[in-house]
Order: structure tokens, then C-alpha cells, then sequence
């Protein structure tokens, strides 16, 4: 078998990007609440796993507001937030008929999702009911493989050293299975492996796209932020389907939702890439950037010494020292220890 292109990470020149995972402690939230007048449909705390979810996500977001028209006719709807939850559910129900208003702070390509890898894997991400994440994943899988190339979505293949039960989700979802390696196909790595076929759904374009089908449907977007509950039940609306991230422990008191920060080193595209990494650090090559990644500092213990730039750094030297098969990796780089230059010296 021929040995796959080999990345170019001698780069001098890098993008720095950071974001903050909206992670809910026990399980992701998707479920109606009645608060007064209003039923709020929740779907947030998906972590880094909001594009891998999203449209299995909003479909039974979609379920859930057809059930509360049939009970409570009312054809207004406000989505709030403009992620790619946001994004996705206010799609399916203007596809449904309904009259749709997005409400957000930011609008893409600054929002949270944007600060994405785009990997069809859900990472860092909680779940109480194993059957229903599944029957998400699943649906949600089968959703992009039929969106295909158009919304930034690509058969990949993904190496990594160990077993990856996220990556695993894949063949549970339709992918085909895993293969274990008894060495994994790059020149200068001798460790075995496995090789996990996967999506890349690419953030740019997948985001773009339906940003634009959103306004050629004539949905409204209103620029706008909320303090507290009290504020969303002053809408006109009947429905309001909550996809705010991180905005829902402040303005739906959820102590449970927490912040993971994520740091991304953005090299030059390197389109002859064909595959993804992952395990000690990733790397994803996308169309618009060579993207390496792998942090996670939990909310409390952000680094401030290190800056972010020093961080991407430092993962591209890892990346790096990967593919000249220099490891083990340090334990560091779950994000639970402190990341300094002298590490990688």
C-alpha cells in the first residue's frame, strides 16, 4: 500500500483561532419545557460534537414543534441562535411551513460553530440514554451522506494509534468498520493503529450554505441578545426552539452547561491531503485551511500564561513530531496540565 501524502507542517505562518465548547455536565439537552404561554424546546450542550449532531438534532426538534401545533395551533416560531443547531432547526421548520425568526447575538461566520474542526466524530460531548444518542447519530450521519459535497460533506478516512470509541460512532451511524493496522501507512510512523472511515463536514461551507437557503427562505434574522427567561417569553411567539450554547446558563439558569476551550492552529490548505488524524492532536485537512487542533482546558483552569498563539504552536510541533514518528505524546495535551514551549524543545 502506498504511503498517503505527507503533511507539510514546516510552516512559520499560522491562524490562530479559539472557541469554547458548550458542554453540559450528564447529557446534551433536547427536550420541551412550558414556561407560561410558551413551550421551549432546549437543544444545546452538544460540546464539540454540534455539527457531528446537528441534524440528527433537529429532527427531533422538527417532531417536537409539530406536536405542539397540533395541540396549540400557533404558526410563529423564534429559534434562538444562530450556531449551527440554530441554524439547522430554524431550516427544518421553515421547510415544515412554520414562520420563522433567528434571534442571535452573532451570526456566521462569528459564531461558535465557525471555530470548528468539522470531523464527523462527537467529541466531548455527554449522554445519559445510549439508544437515543445513537438514533441521532444515525439519523444525523445518513443526513450529510445525502447533503453531500454541496454542504462541505466528504468521505474520509481517519488514522489514529488508538482505539477511538467517538471515531466508532461512525460505523455505528453507517460508516463502514474500523480496520486495525498493524502499522499505519505513513513512512516514518513503525506503530500499528486503525484506520476509522468517517465525514469531514467542512464548517465554511456547510455554515455558508445554509446561512444563505435561511434568507433565500425569507426567514428573518434579528440581531439581538438576552439577559433572562423573562425577555424570550416577551416574544409574540407560541414556540421558542432554545440553541444559544453557552447564552442558556445564563439566560435558562443551567448550572450544568460549562465551557471547554479549544485552540486551532489554521496552516495554508494542502488539498492533496486526503485523510485525517487524530488521537495525539488532528489534523484535518480542509479546503480552506490545513487545520490542527486538539486542546481542552476546562472552564476554571484556562491557561492565561501561555498565550493561545504559543498553544497552536506547540500543537503543530506535536502534529509534527507524530508524522516523524517520535512518541509517545506528553500527557499534557488533554488540556489537563499546563502547555509551555518547553515542552516540545
Amino acid at each position: 500500500m502506498p504511503s498517503p501524502k505527507f503533511p507539510d507542517l514546516d510552516v512559520t505562518e499560522i491562524s490562530v483561532l479559539t472557541g469554547e465548547r458548550p458542554f453540559r455536565e450528564g447529557s446534551f439537552r433536547l427536550e420541551v419545557e412550558t414556561i407560561g404561554p410558551q413551550t421551549v424546546i432546549h437543544n444545546y450542550g452538544h460540546g464539540g460534537a454540534g455539527i457531528t449532531m446537528s441534524q440528527g438534532c433537529v429532527q427531533e426538534v422538527l417532531r417536537l414543534a409539530m406536536l405542539q401545533q397540533l395541540q396549540a395551533p400557533n404558526n410563529k416560531v423564534a429559534v434562538l441562535g444562530a450556531g449551527v443547531m440554530g441554524m439547522a432547526s430554524a431550516l427544518a421548520l421553515k421547510g415544515a411551513g412554520l414562520d420563522v425568526t433567528l434571534y442571535a447575538e452573532a451570526f456566521t461566520p462569528h459564531t461558535t460553530s465557525d471555530v470548528a474542526g468539522g470531523q464527523w466524530s462527537p467529541s466531548v460531548v455527554s449522554h445519559g440514554e445510549e439508544t437515543r444518542f445513537q438514533r441521532l447519530l444515525k439519523d444525523s450521519y445518513s443526513r450529510f451522506v445525502s447533503a453531500g459535497p454541496r454542504y462541505g460533506v466528504s468521505f474520509r478516512d481517519n488514522y489514529t494509534f488508538r482505539p477511538s470509541m467517538e471515531l466508532s460512532y461512525a460505523a455505528l451511524s453507517g460508516a463502514e468498520p474500523a480496520e486495525r493496522m498493524r502499522r499505519l501507512p505513513f513512512l516514518d510512523v513503525t506503530r500499528g493503529g486503525y484506520r476509522y472511515p468517517t465525514l469531514l463536514v467542512e464548517p465554511p461551507i456547510y455554515l455558508k450554505r445554509m446561512h444563505g437557503e435561511l434568507r433565500d427562505a425569507g426567514v428573518a434574522f434579528v440581531t439581538r441578545s438576552f439577559s433572562d427567561s423573562s425577555q424570550v417569553g416577551a416574544l409574540d411567539v407560541a414556540t421558542v426552539v432554545n440553541c444559544m450554547g453557552l447564552g442558556s446558563r445564563r439566560v435558562w439558569q443551567d448550572p450544568a452547561l460549562q465551557a471547554r476551550k479549544g485552540v486551532l492552529a489554521m496552516l495554508p490548505p494542502q488539498p492533496e491531503l486526503r485523510y485525517l488524524y487524530s488521537g495525539i492532536g488532528y489534523m484535518f485537512p480542509r479546503a480552506d485551511h490545513l487545520v490542527i487542533g486538539g486542546s481542552i482546558e476546562e472552564e476554571g483552569t484556562y491557561d492565561t500564561v501561555v498565550s493561545d498563539e504559543a498553544k497552536a504552536r506547540i500543537l503543530v510541533k506535536i502534529v509534527r513530531a507524530v508524522f516523524q514518528g517520535a512518541l509517545p505524546a506528553p500527557l499534557w495535551l488533554s488540556g489537563l496540565d499546563r502547555i509551555s514551549d518547553s515542552d516540545m524543545r
